[in-house]
């Protein structure tokens, strides 16, 4: 098999990242695409700690395996996103507060009110069935859902989010939760928004490039370092 090392390594450095954040925790869970398209690594599933993940506690996966204990009960989101778009590295599937919030709301918000979060999608991709994704073709149905979109919402359960690269997923997970959490504070007062107007596609280009991921990804995996 091949050397995972460093995968491995940034992918639980991804893990606690999140944990630390509580995006996931007793739930969710977060995957990266090995360079073979066909294997991913994914965290430890419900009950595990995730801000405490380690490289060996991670599991590789093909496409087409099947849930056993100790995995994800919702793999299958993974899977199958990896497998229509091999161009996502990584996903990470979220039940934060703010964003549970949005996908309870009749029509989910696109409103734009920061820039650092221009990956926010002007319709977003709801998906509404008041069930997991538990098989591979729930998962299917999911993605066509979600499209090229780089978030979706998943109605009274959570959302997923999406990216090239893990560092880009985290940085997008994070602040897709602290934009939820705008948009329910602005909409709550009642007052007018104004939000922002430039093409997104454009200002995340310049406002979010590669250098940007990587200068947040040390940033936050200064707080997650773990003892040898």
């Amino acid at each position: 098999m091949a050397d995972r090392s460093a995968l491995r390594a940034e992918l639980a450095t991804a893990t606690r990242i999140l944990g630390r954040h509580e995006l996931i925790g007793m739930f969710g869970h977060v995957s990266l695409l090995t360079e073979d398209p066909e294997r991913y690594l994914i965290c430890p599933g419900a009950g595990r700690r995730k801000d405490l993940c380690r490289p060996d506690e991670l599991f590789e996966l093909g496409l087409d395996d099947e849930f056993r204990p100790g995995l994800p009960l919702e793999l299958y989101i993974h899977a199958a996103m990896h497998r229509a778009k091999p161009e996502i590295a990584s996903l990470i599937h979220v039940h934060s507060p703010n964003l549970v919030a949005l996908a309870a709301m009749a029509e989910p918000p696109g409103e734009l009110l920061m820039m650092h979060a221009s990956f926010w999608p002007e319709r977003i991709p709801l998906w509404d069935r008041p069930e997991l994704i538990r098989d591979h073709e729930a998962a299917e149905q999911f993605v066509r859902t979600m499209g090229d979109s780089g978030l979706g919402l998943m109605r009274w359960h959570g959302a997923v989010i999406v990216g090239r690269t893990v560092r880009e997923a985290v940085f997008r997970a994070i602040l897709a939760e602290q934009h939820a959490g705008l948009l329910l504070a602005s909409l709550a007062h009642g007052g007018p928004l104004s939000t922002v107007t430039a093409p997104r596609d454009a200002l995340y280009a310049e406002v979010l490039p590669a250098t940007t991921h990587d200068m947040h990804w040390r940033f936050e995996s200064s707080y997650v370092l773990l003892d040898e």
